[in-house]
């Protein structure tokens, strides 16, 4: 029972520490700090348990800890709290509880079936504290992992998110992604709480453990040392510009979920636009490119698009478009109409038939200067439960989710990668393309033309949820994004810390990629970030605001974790998977003496079985 206390109290601890120092309430940017010291007290423990369960239990405290503490905002999501942070809690503690059976993997093997095995002559190497260390950080890192990527991804309340405050740390994404910084966190806490268990432990048995823990100590902090040299150089590298935009972000701070209608929210927009231009031309300037934040069109295109010629009637939407003769970016919806083809059976015949299918997807919605609607990118990540709903299409749960949960149709993916070519103005850094091709089915004044026209920069339009996936970033990067610009809806959370966790997970592809990151939030956090993390402009939080910068966009550069990936995370699950086989095959109690004591229940079986062969 004192074991299982201890447990208790070490897991919540570290859920605890863990989450003040992920953005919250009180440190509104997090504090890293806490970080150093949230997973001492979940690795001494782990060298006091004694089974699979109680390994199970330490994890998913922990974990769920976490959970409900970083993201209790999620409650706020509509009427689904018991699916967006009930479900969301329990799932997330069930993959971090499974997680902590492999934790107990090597102690488990090497210690918990023979105590003989620490006198051993033969020492094994899953005894060794260099093993337990690195096997520790590597799944941890790992767990992080999992829980962050696919369908049911949940890439929030993660160390890495807590790191905000130390921005050259953050400089190791461009090389390993978040993940990285995950791992150099676990790692120096792993260390730490090795040295409180030699300062506290058995002096005789501890000599052999000394020089591991010294050993790993040095290599952490050499290679501290070089992520550091290369934080401080990309942090403060200077970077120069070869395209700029002068972009218009508008934070209406209106929550489209409990509007009637979009109008209020598009004469706001438009207002807040109009001022910002008034304010450019005052300084002889023009806008390229106007953002609003998703969902502010609530009409779903292209259908809508003769709708939006006349609405609202103070100022119908596509001819403020045109008066202002800036390209646009709005949040709102797309319908998609398929036709399927089946077959019907009639009488004894089988008789072909089509039916049509329609699609609704969250999307970013393109018009140029002219005030025409010219294609949309449509949201590929959906939030689970919340927007995509899985296996609806099955009868029995359409029906359930429909009369019970109140829930009766979700988003489509989207299954395209689209980009937006904006004009921009060029700086004297540009440099002409290395490659010019000189077509000949082209005119010599079709071929001018094309000469002569004005730069444009290739734009990615990431909505919401996506921004914190690389299975959508990466794409979009290695496709030729020079631009992101990720708008978002999250005003439903009523929480600032909510919307600082989304910016600060957000803000992590800029540096991943050296790309500038623009965020259009309909209450905040609207920013500009640079491609070292650097924050550019901003809006206040949950105000009635408009941003006008001047956007740059830089050479883009091919980065480690651009070409390569999670390739961190992918070699911590090969390591995972070598060292539990390894483990399996390799277990056996050396110098192992059974016992001759025998417990009254194994006595008496004994007699009851003589009595029935008499």
């Amino acid at each position: 029972m004192e074991l299982i206390l201890q447990v208790i109290f070490s897991s919540v601890f570290s859920g605890l520490m863990l989450s003040a120092a992920i953005p919250n309430e009180l440190y509104l940017f997090g504090c890293p700090v806490y970080t150093l010291l949230a997973f001492i007290p979940l690795y001494l423990i782990f060298n006091k348990i004694k089974d699979f369960k109680t390994a199970f239990l330490a994890f998913f405290l922990q974990t769920l800890t976490t959970h409900l503490i970083s993201s209790f905002w999620l409650a706020y999501f509509k009427d689904y709290a018991v699916f967006t942070l009930g479900a969301s809690a329990f799932g997330t503690a069930c993959i971090g509880g499974a997680f902590g059976l492999f934790f107990f993997i090597p102690y488990y093997t090497s210690d918990c079936q023979n105590k003989l095995n620490e006198y051993s002559i033969v020492f094994s190497l899953r005894r060794s504290t260099i093993f337990r260390i690195l096997y520790f950080t590597s799944t941890y890192t790992l767990y992080e992992w999992v829980k962050s990527a696919g369908f049911l991804g949940y890439p929030w309340g993660t160390v890495s998110s807590a790191m905000y405050k130390w921005p050259v740390i953050m400089q190791t994404a461009s090389i390993t992604g978040v993940y990285g910084v995950t791992f150099m966190v676990i790692l120096f806490n792993a260390i730490a709480a090795q040295c409180i268990l030699l300062y506290y432990g058995n002096q005789q048995l501890e000599k052999s453990k000394y020089k591991d823990t010294v050993q790993i100590a040095k290599c952490f902090g050499v290679l501290l040392l070089l992520l550091l040299i290369h934080g401080i150089y990309q942090y403060d590298k200077p970077r120069k510009p070869v395209k700029e935009l002068t972009a218009i972000t508008v934070q209406q701070n209106s929550d489209p979920w409990k509007a009637e209608s979009d109008k209020n929210s598009i004469l706001t927009s438009q207002k807040l636009t109009q001022e910002k231009i008034n304010e450019l031309a005052m300084t002889g300037r023009k806008a390229d490119l106007v953002v609003w934040s998703e969902g502010c069109l609530s009409h779903a295109f292209p259908t809508s698009e003769g709708y939006y010629s006349w609405y609202p009637t103070e100022k119908p939407l596509s001819q403020f478009v045109k008066e202002i003769n800036v390209p646009c970016i709005f949040g709102g919806s797309v319908i998609r109409r398929t036709k399927i083809a089946g077959a019907e059976t009639e009488g004894e015949q089988t008789v072909e038939s089509e039916r049509e299918r329609k699609e609704y997807f969250n999307s970013a919605l393109l018009y140029d200067a002219d005030g025409k609607y010219r294609g949309y990118y449509a949201k590929n990540h959906l939030v689970p439960f919340a927007e995509a709903l899985p296996f609806i299409e099955v009868p029995v749960i359409h029906a359930f989710m429909e009369k019970v949960v109140g829930i009766s149709a979700g988003w489509t993916p989207g299954d395209q990668y689209v980009f937006f070519n904006v004009p921009c103005r060029v700086t004297q850094n540009y440099k002409l393309p290395a490659v010019k091709n000189i077509d000949l089915n082209k005119t010599l004044s079709e071929q001018k033309k094309e000469e002569n026209m004005p730069a444009t920069v290739q734009i990615s339009t990431p909505i919401c949820f996506d921004d914190a996936f690389t299975d959508i970033m990466r794409p979009l990067f290695l496709n030729g994004t020079e631009l992101f610009i990720n708008i978002t809806d999250d005003s439903w959370s009523l929480k600032k810390s909510s919307e600082i966790q989304h910016f600060v997970i957000a803000s992590y592809s800029a540096i991943e990629y050296r790309t500038t990151l623009v965020r259009s939030a309909n209450a905040g956090y609207s920013v500009v970030v640079d491609p070292s993390g650097k924050v550019i402009a901003d809006l206040p939080l949950f105000e009635e605001d408009a941003l006008a910068t001047d956007i740059p966009v830089f050479q883009r550069q091919m980065t480690t974790y651009a070409r390569f990936g999670n390739w961190l995370a992918y070699l911590c699950l090969i390591i995972f998977f070598l060292c539990t086989i390894w483990s399996y095959f390799d277990f056996s109690p050396y110098d192992y003496i059974p016992s001759e004591r025998k417990s009254k229940k194994d006595k008496k079986k004994k007699k009851k079985n003589s009595k029935n062969k008499k």
